[in-house]
């Protein structure tokens, strides 16, 4: 599934349109575990958004999910001529690149609307398993952030306050060294997925962690009363409204 151009209006018309393939075939696509959903970016992001674009991915979700190095092992991990490992975050697949979308940039004082995105051609492609509503949401705002962070967009200053923010919350946390974890294949010798997987795991280990602390902390102050935690853990709360007060500025 691709969201070729940025904007909350290319998740929402993604998820209407995985609601009515659901309907026509009569089986649920969202949260399956049957189904592993793909969400497509324009633009190769760099290594190190790369890697904030998986963690943000995975601490924003409503879901919490363990992996297997199998489970992000896909059609393209041992290519040929160009190898994208099992990772979360892949380089684009072979195929047909359209740059036909706008593409907006700051001139001046001036919103500038191009007809083509300023890259002949590249994705960022993220591996979501069986993801929801809001995993689209999130990505397609992540992306965009970042893509035009790297791209010099007109969100390009929107895109590196939420860089810093993100490197900050994941500094607070003593996670920081995660983002220099080879996230997406890249030419560097040491790009490997087992040192992908073990930052990968660290970051699945500390978020199972806040799940039973809170959990703990919510049966304490009621009554010891069974409550849902999901994606209501202390660093994904905060992840979470970091990126909702980047949409709304």
């Amino acid at each position: 599934m691709s969201c070729a151009t940025p904007g909350g209006q290319c998740a929402r018309s993604a998820i209407l349109l995985l609601e009515c393939i659901e309907h026509f075939i009569g089986s649920v696509l969202f949260s399956n575990p049957e189904i592993q959903l793909q969400v497509c970016s324009p633009g190769r992001l760099g290594a190190r958004r790369s890697a904030l674009l998986a963690i943000g991915f995975y601490l924003g979700s409503d879901t919490l999910r363990r992996y297997t190095l199998g489970d992000l092992a896909t059609s393209f991990a041992e290519h040929r001529h160009y190898p994208r490992g099992r990772r979360l975050v892949l380089y684009d697949a072979e195929g047909d690149f359209d740059r036909n979308f706008d593409w907006w940039k700051e001139s001046g004082k001036h919103r500038l609307v191009e007809p083509q995105l300023p890259f002949e051609n590249g994705r960022s492609d993220l591996l979501t398993g069986s993801g929801s509503r809001l995993d689209i949401e999130n990505i397609n705002l992540l992306a965009t952030l970042l893509v035009h962070a790297q791209y010099q967009g007109y969100w390009s200053q929107l895109g590196m306050q939420f860089q810093e923010e993100m490197e900050a919350l994941l500094q607070r946390h003593v996670l920081s060294g995660l983002v220099d974890a080879p996230w997406v294949r890249t030419d560097d010798p040491e790009s490997d997925d087992d040192r992908f997987f073990a930052a990968l795991q660290e970051l699945v280990a500390y978020a199972f962690e806040e799940s039973v602390r809170i959990k703990k902390k919510r049966r304490l102050f009621s009554g010891w009363h069974e409550t849902p935690v999901r994606s209501s853990l202390e660093f994904c709360r905060k992840c979470s409204l970091c990126f909702r007060s980047i949409a709304v500025s």
